[in-house]
């Protein structure tokens, strides 16, 4: 594992994710600043994901044809400018707009960022996977106390914050990206001369198995075929756990105010103490994935899901429900690295496109069903809202108890 590498990936992610991390610590805010109902509120997640997950797919078959990292960089700036602009629209369609320029910078960075880190772990994928991921998950943690604070001190222009975060982080990372790709460049192109000015001898059998764009040779692709029926089922249990995701990241912070009757930094608190769990969770279980198999960490997390989920809805009190957000970080983590390693295990010639699905339209899909959990909360409740999400679990549970092991019968094959 190239740890340099990985960092700096993992690093990229966090300045991403933060801009989607703040917005649910920022719908109390323009709920009560624009009057909106939780259905209205509910489909600015909606439009945060709904570019992401059309076009995220087609970035990623763009990352599998042609490797472009300096799109990491480039996502970041537009997550964080998208963002930023929220703060200064006077009309509720203006708003929806500039979140879903921030969720098409996180379709941009999120393929190329997964394929990226694919390369780069070596054999501990899953290890590799979750030190990307922990980049991510922190920015779901940061990124409500960022919007909480500045919210607080300067009103709705304190979103300023994010778009400067994002120059600042895109600068960053461009010029270590082509500082990083120079010498795969040089080296790309003493391979071009020697291939046509005569080649030294014993040269060809020194080349890497990857070319410089992360692609396996021809002869590799034939050990490694696509298996769409199994990457369909897990693109259904991406789904529900997305669903499920989405639905607590927006409802978290809405639910301490709205439920309990605390303030909205409260809100955000709490929504901080899921996503700090779930960071924990994530490491633990990129760890585990290693050492047991990604399929069982993944039916491990969907076996608890459930009554994790029933259990927090049936909370009597606050102090019930907070006793609850460390579990629930851990059900809905745990299982975040195994997923998409799975997923480019699955599409073996397609990493790119796999990550494109499970990081991108499999997992921004559940915001779509955002302003539907939003319309229950209004009509019958938020406690109810997060019963019809336990239900979203169990079928999660299904689609991931009929997953073969078709990544262990892979090793076996190479190694036999």
């Amino acid at each position: 594992m190239d740890k340099k590498k990985i960092s700096l990936v993992s690093l990229g992610h966090l300045s991403c994710d933060v801009n989607g991390g703040a917005l649910p610590a920022v719908l109390p805010f323009l709920r009560t600043h624009y009057g909106l109902s939780y259905q209205a509120t509910g489909g600015l997640m909606f439009a945060y994901s709904c570019l992401s997950s059309i076009i995220q797919p087609l970035f990623g078959l763009m990352a599998d044809k042609l490797s472009k990292p300096w799109l990491i960089p480039l996502g970041v700036l537009l997550a964080g400018v998208g963002l930023t602009a929220v703060g200064f629209m006077s009309s509720y369609w203006a708003i929806f707009a500039a979140i879903g320029v921030s969720g098409v910078g996180a379709a941009l960075f999120h393929p190329e960022g997964a394929r990226f880190a694919n390369k780069v772990s070596g054999e501990s994928k899953g290890t590799g996977m979750s030190i990307f991921s922990i980049g991510g998950n922190a920015g779901f943690v940061v990124g409500p106390l960022l919007a909480t604070f500045f919210l607080s001190m300067f009103g709705m222009p304190g979103m300023a914050i994010f778009g400067l975060l994002a120059t600042v982080m895109a600068s960053i990372l461009l010029l270590l990206i082509m500082r990083m790709v120079a010498p795969e460049a040089a080296a790309a192109a003493q391979r071009t001369a020697e291939a046509a000015y005569g080649q030294p001898k014993g040269a060809k059998d020194a080349q890497p198995a990857q070319t410089t764009d992360g692609k396996a040779k021809p002869g590799e692709d034939a050990a490694l075929p696509n298996n769409w029926r199994e990457f369909s089922k897990l693109t259904g249990a991406i789904i529900t756990r997305s669903i499920l995701f989405i639905g607590f990241n927006t409802f978290i912070p809405l639910y301490w105010v709205s439920g309990f009757g605390q303030s909205k930094a409260a809100g955000a608190v709490a929504l901080t103490v899921f996503c700090t769990f779930g960071v924990m969770s994530n490491i633990l279980g990129g760890v585990l994935a290693d050492k047991y198999g990604f399929r069982a960490i993944v039916r491990l997390a969907f076996a608890l899901v459930t009554p994790v989920v029933l259990a927090f809805s049936l909370m009597p009190n606050l102090y019930a429900a907070y006793a609850m957000l460390p579990l629930l970080g851990f059900v809905l983590y745990v299982p975040f690295s195994s997923l998409v390693v799975l997923g480019q295990t699955y599409l073996a010639r397609n990493i790119g496109f796999a990550s494109g699905v499970t990081l991108g339209l499999a997992t921004s899909l559940g915001g779509v069903f955002a302003p539907v959990l939003g319309w229950v909360a209004d009509n019958y409740g938020l406690p109810r809202t997060f019963q019809c999400l336990a239900v979203v679990a169990l079928v999660g549970a299904i689609f991931a108890f009929t997953l073969r092991k078709t990544e262990e019968k892979k090793k076996a094959r190479t190694a036999a």
